[in-house]
């Protein structure tokens, strides 16, 4: 008897099922360590925390214009196209230490009201929080923005916070952002 040693591959009406579940439960949606399609959570008003701690996408993850009840998850993650998180609201923190991102992250126009977490987060392409607001601390030490060469061009590894706003701290130390960083009209309380 062999073990099997494979993982099964999450599609996007097994997350829907298990935030359905999670949000009748009363508990976070549970995606940790688990190997993602592709998901598009856009335009939804998620009842819960989304858990995708070590998770690996083999896709984009969209979250646009959508409100999350807890935190969101994204530790350690993996996620292998765009990260698209345009006027996401999110209840708690957003936490995405260590996460690893091959295109881009864009949280423009997005709400935390805990704390934004990207300590050590490695983005190949740009990172944009144009018109963010943290209401707690933002953490960006050992953050790192390289560009990205693909057939169609090469995007610039640049950082983006036009006209942001942190409302407790922004800590930057030991970052590298390999293209250009845009600070204008950022405050931080």
């Amino acid at each position: 008897f062999m073990e099997e040693s494979y993982q099964k591959i999450i599609f996007q009406k097994d997350a829907e099922q298990e935030i359905r579940a999670a949000e009748s439960e009363g508990r976070d949606a549970d995606f940790s360590n688990q190997t993602i399609q592709e998901l598009n959570l856009s335009d939804k008003e998620i009842r819960c925390g989304l858990n995708f701690k070590n998770a690996v996408f083999l896709g984009s993850f969209y979250l646009g214009r959508s409100s999350i009840l807890g935190d969101l998850i994204l530790e350690g993650s993996v996620i292998n196209n765009t990260l698209y998180l345009g006027e996401l609201k999110v209840g708690g923190n957003f936490l995405a230490p260590r996460v690893a991102i091959k295109n881009s992250l864009n949280l423009v126009g997005g709400e935390v009201e805990g704390d934004l977490d990207i300590e050590k987060a490695h983005i190949q392409g740009f990172l944009s929080l144009n018109k963010v607001r943290v209401r707690g601390k933002m953490n960006a030490k050992g953050l790192k923005i390289i560009s990205l060469e693909s057939q169609t061009g090469v995007i610039k590894g640049d950082l983006y916070i036009q006209n942001g706003e942190i409302e407790k701290s922004f800590d930057m130390e030991w970052s590298y952002i390999s293209g250009m960083a845009d600070f204008q009209g950022l405050s931080v309380w």
